[in-house]
């Protein structure tokens, strides 16, 4: 079975706090809503997370630009290629079990980083994931394919 771990956590701040504000964090715990004390949590609008993996920045590397990890907007950084994964399939990262929605095919704002960001990383932006029960995840937290469709 194929695993990795998690290498950075992003949470984006309420608005009571600074609104729209990304900042990373050590840990975070997960419902079914999303990310708990996170923006959009329990808000009513369905808004998965998004998981990129370290592929996409090996990819923007390799093309010899230089940018910061969280330009793709991710929630969670994994050091595991999962870009195989179709909608259906489960990973577990720390004591939270997700399933996978969808690749993010959204690249409109990269365009503004590099004309050619958009294309270079095309089906590799990350995977959008939904969590499926409560738990808590963790920096440094194992990643493991539960079930792949």
């Amino acid at each position: 079975m194929t695993s990795g771990k998690v290498v950075t956590l992003y949470m984006t701040m309420p608005d009571m706090m600074r609104a729209g504000h990304r900042m990373r964090v050590d840990d975070m715990d997960l419902d079914e809503n999303g990310i708990i004390g996170g923006r959009d949590h329990d808000n009513g609008v369905e808004r998965p997370l998004v998981l990129v993996s370290k592929k996409s920045y090996d990819i923007i590397e390799d093309a010899e630009l230089v940018f910061e990890r969280g330009l793709l907007m991710e929630d969670i950084y994994v050091d595991i290629d999962l870009y195989h994964l179709n909608k259906g399939s489960v990973i577990e990262i720390g004591e939270v079990l997700f399933e996978v929605t969808g690749p993010c095919e959204d690249y409109r704002y990269l365009y503004a980083f590099a004309p050619e960001l958009p294309e270079l990383i095309h089906g590799k932006r990350g995977l959008f994931i939904t969590p499926l029960d409560y738990g808590g995840m963790a920096v440094g937290d194992e990643v493991k394919i539960i079930k792949e469709v």
